[in-house]
């Protein structure tokens, strides 16, 4: 055996046990679709830390927001598909901004769905000292001087969005959406009483409303909050009942990851939102765990999807 052969053999026994180790072997990247301190990133990192326990590797949390999530889901999108670059989302970027303007990706084509981890009530908030202190004086207000009333959410199309205009149809309101980016500076301009309202998933605003910065008046969903109980309903609020536009978080992974890989993803994310301390922090933070593994979770994506798509088409809700 020369020289050359032997140097072979070597570098090949050298390489089978780095290609036989198993996933993951390095470090795992979770990219934020949406800002720092808002509704995901909370829920991203609150998981990233047990999860990386669980994996035997560190994940690192990275936000990369902008034009409402398309950026970082384009970013997966188009990662190598290995498990080493996963997607923390709304569903904003996933079932409600493709059926709104033209996207980079597919949500349903080029991402996997690994596990919907929570889901989250939206809440409608005012400034802790402003005069109206429930929904009724609030839409008494609106009524009586027409026009001069703005509200926010997280952007255009936003599950925030359609029910703000969903409600606005219902009572006959004349109101001003004022579109941001995310969900703290909602709150910001809610605050200050730059915006006469704002409405936003609730985990963010649960500390303001609990300081008195903020006032919650209604939830835009079908029930109370665990976290908030005292806090009513939109339909106990004001008699009127409106349709639930829900927000939930979930994670991807690229399409074409392999199975035995998303299996592994998707495994471990459900094992750690049965961890009774998680749940514990992810309730207190304004959240309701859902764990609905990949395939399931596609078949919501799609059903949701088009309903979206109804729902626009019938309030000729457009991108601006």
């Amino acid at each position: 055996m020369n020289v050359k052969t032997i140097v072979l053999a070597l570098c090949t026994f050298v390489a089978l046990p780095a290609a036989a180790q198993p996933y993951p072997n390095k470090p795992i990247r979770m990219i934020v679709s949406l800002p720092a301190g808002g509704g995901v990133d909370i829920m991203a990192r609150l998981i990233a830390q047990p999860l990386s326990v669980r994996l035997g590797q560190q994940i690192v949390v990275e936000n990369r927001p902008g034009a409402a999530g398309t950026i970082a889901t384009q970013a997966v999108a188009r990662s190598p598909a290995d498990g080493y670059t996963i997607l923390a989302s709304s569903n904003i970027e996933i079932t409600i901004t493709p059926n709104l303007q033209q996207v980079p990706y597919d949500p349903v084509r080029d991402l996997a769905p690994l596990v919907r981890t929570v889901t989250v009530p939206s809440v409608l908030v005012s400034a802790g000292n402003a005069p109206h202190r429930t929904m009724k004086e609030l839409l008494a207000l609106i009524k009586e001087k027409r026009g001069k009333y703005s509200y926010g959410t997280p952007g255009t199309g936003s599950a925030m969005h359609i029910a703000v205009e969903a409600m606005r149809e219902k009572a006959g309101l004349d109101l001003v959406q004022v579109p941001y980016k995310g969900a703290p500076p909602v709150l910001a301009d809610a605050m200050s009483g730059s915006i006469t309202f704002g409405v936003v998933g609730l985990p963010p605003a649960v500390s303001l409303i609990r300081s008195g910065k903020l006032q919650a008046l209604a939830l835009m969903s079908p029930r109370r909050s665990a976290v908030l109980p005292d806090v009513p309903t939109f339909a106990e609020a004001t008699g009127m009942e409106l349709t639930d536009f829900p927000v939930w978080y979930a994670f991807f992974a690229p399409a074409g990851t392999p199975a035995e890989i998303t299996g592994k993803l998707e495994s471990e994310i459900i094992a750690v939102l049965k961890d009774a301390e998680l749940v514990k922090k992810l309730v207190g933070a304004g959240m309701d765990v859902t764990g609905q593994p990949g395939q399931p979770f596609l078949e919501t994506i799609k059903a949701e999807s088009a309903s979206y798509a109804a729902i626009f088409k019938r309030l000729n809700i457009k991108a601006e």
